[in-house]
């Protein structure tokens, strides 16, 4: 299982690599995306939430996957500010994470 999950806050290096972008890729679009908050520290280093990570993968998947360009990725981003996924997408994961638990209970058999 991934380490990341148990944590509460991550670095950028360690966002950027879950995400399979350079953190330079993470600071820009957090001047883009309005809806991209980490918290800082004094210095200035960037802490990613779990709620910043599930917004950097939608901005990744809409940009990267889909080829949207990043005024239509903000568009489809700021509907749904909230960082919450709509409930489609939602339903799909859990099946495939049932289906990951399925079959690592028959291994386990």
């Amino acid at each position: 299982m991934d380490s990341h999950i148990d944590k509460k806050y991550m670095k950028i290096g360690e966002a950027a690599a879950i995400i399979g972008v350079a953190p330079s890729t993470l600071r820009f679009w957090e001047k883009n995306f309005p809806q991209v908050k980490p918290m800082k520290n004094k210095k200035g280093d960037r802490f990613y939430t779990q709620k910043d990570l599930d917004l950097l993968k939608e901005i990744h998947y809409l940009s990267h996957s889909k080829g949207l360009k990043l005024s239509s990725v903000s568009k489809n981003v700021k509907r749904n500010e909230d960082g919450i996924t709509p409930k489609a997408k939602l339903v799909k994961e859990l099946r495939e994470f049932r289906e990951k638990l399925i079959k690592l209970k028959e291994q386990l058999e």
